[in-house]
């Protein structure tokens, strides 16, 4: 039995790059996803910035599951496949830890966090 062959892209919306999540557009996305698809490609790699999706030590943004909702939407709607890099707090040299992690006065929620 033979299996397609994957082809994919680290996605980063050309205008914010990895500030994508906290200005999220829907359109832009849209608009991006055709291009990915229309070129071939199959799988999708999104960046789960940390700050951007547990802004607080014990909670998770429900701004950020609704928008990641209508990006799942989105890429099914043409086809492709998704791969998540879940919480991403380093990435390509530069740290990307949530403040409430690098804030001394904050309690972790665990203590291998520190």
């Amino acid at each position: 039995m033979s299996q397609p062959f994957i082809l994919g892209v680290n996605y980063w919306p050309r205008r914010k790059a990895m500030y994508w999540w906290s200005n999220f557009e829907a359109d832009e996305v849209r608009e991006e996803f055709d291009v990915i698809a229309s070129i071939g490609m199959n799988v999708v790699r999104l960046f789960l910035l940390w700050d951007d999706w547990q802004p607080e030590s014990t909670s998770v943004s429900s701004e950020r599951l609704r928008d990641f909702g209508t990006v799942c939407d989105i890429a099914a709607e043409r086809g492709l496949k998704l791969d998540v890099t879940f919480f991403t707090g380093h990435m390509s040299g530069p740290n990307w830890s949530p403040r409430w992690l690098l804030e001394k006065d904050e309690p972790a929620p665990s203590p291998f966090m520190r």
